[in-house]
Order: C-alpha cells, then structure tokens, then sequence
C-alpha cells in the first residue's frame, strides 16, 4: 500500500507540473522576454526625446534670418509655382524672358551620380524644372551667376543655346533643385 501511495504522489505530482506549472512558467519566460523589449523601446524612447529636445534648444538659438535661409536652402515642400516664380525674378533683374515652363516633381528622377543609391532611402525629393530664357549672352550670363549664388541649391542638368532675333538667343535649360521630404 505504501508503493501505491507513493507512487500516486509522484504521478499527480508530475501532472501537476505538466498540466500547471510549466504552462505558467513557459508564459513568465515569454513575460520576461517581453519586459525585457519594452525596456530596450522605454530607453530608446528616452534617448530620442533627449536627442529631439537638445534638437529643439539648438533651433530656438538659431535667428529667424537664419532659420529663413535653411528653408530657401532646401525647403520643406515642392512648392513649383514659388520655385517659378523665383526664377522670373531673376530673370526680369536682367532684362531677360522667362517662356516656356514646366516643372515636375519628380521623386525617381535618376542622375548619373546617384544610379548607385537606392532612391527609397533619399530624404529628399527633386523638382526638375524645364524653361526657355530669351535675351542677350552678358545677362544669360548674369542670370546663371545669381543662380549660382541664390542660397537654393540648384544643379543644371542641360543647356542648349539657339539663335534668335540680333544679339538675342534662346537659351532651354533644365534643372533640378531639391526640398525635404516629411518621413514622420
């Protein structure tokens, strides 16, 4: 009768374990696990707050000229009708004839200098911008350096010249300039 008990405690003892307490153990392992991530997301989280209000500081010590001038830098949006807009005051500065506009955003826009990068990563966007200036060679000239040194930053893809009217070209151009995209 002993053997019998004995032998009875044991199997309810091991049912016990198999049928509750390694349940309940296999889930506070998975519990732990968990915990263990959230922990490593709280921290991340903390270091990212830390990082966006050391961020924010630097911002508000910037002057709003300053701030002013990042935006024309690369801006926060593909605003074409300014970007156009900018151009024909530059062009009317010297006497030359804005014609024949078109922009496009264009976000797969490939130049030979980035075929090697994957677009997807890219935190920016192009707007390629495609026009016709008609004047005269100096202030064709004049235009391209105030191009060159306007804060935007602009590449020029293509130049074509063509003649026109007496010491009056056409001069087809097609640039891109860049602006931010939102990635929140």
């Amino acid at each position: 009768m002993k053997n019998i008990l004995s032998i009875s405690v044991i199997i309810i003892s091991i049912a016990t374990f198999v049928l509750f307490v390694k349940p309940i153990y296999t889930e506070t392992n998975a519990l732990e696990s968990k915990k263990t991530e959230f922990k490593q997301v709280l921290d991340n989280s903390k270091k990212l707050q830390t990082l966006r209000d050391s961020l924010l500081d630097k911002r508000k010590e910037l002057s709003a000229s300053d701030l002013r001038r990042l935006e024309k830098l690369i801006p926060e949006n593909a605003d074409n009708v300014k970007l156009i807009i900018e151009f024909q005051q530059i062009a009317e500065r010297y006497g030359l004839e804005l014609q024949s506009v078109s922009a496009q955003k264009n976000e797969e826009v490939i130049s030979d200098s980035n075929k090697n990068f994957d677009i997807e990563s890219r935190d920016y966007g192009i707007i390629s911008l495609d026009f016709t200036v008609s004047g005269g060679y100096s202030e064709f000239v004049s235009f391209l350096e105030d191009i060159e040194n306007n804060l935007r930053i602009t590449d020029i893809r293509s130049l074509s010249l063509s003649g026109g009217e007496s010491q009056k070209y056409d001069f087809s151009m097609t640039i891109e300039t860049y602006w931010l995209k939102d990635n929140i």
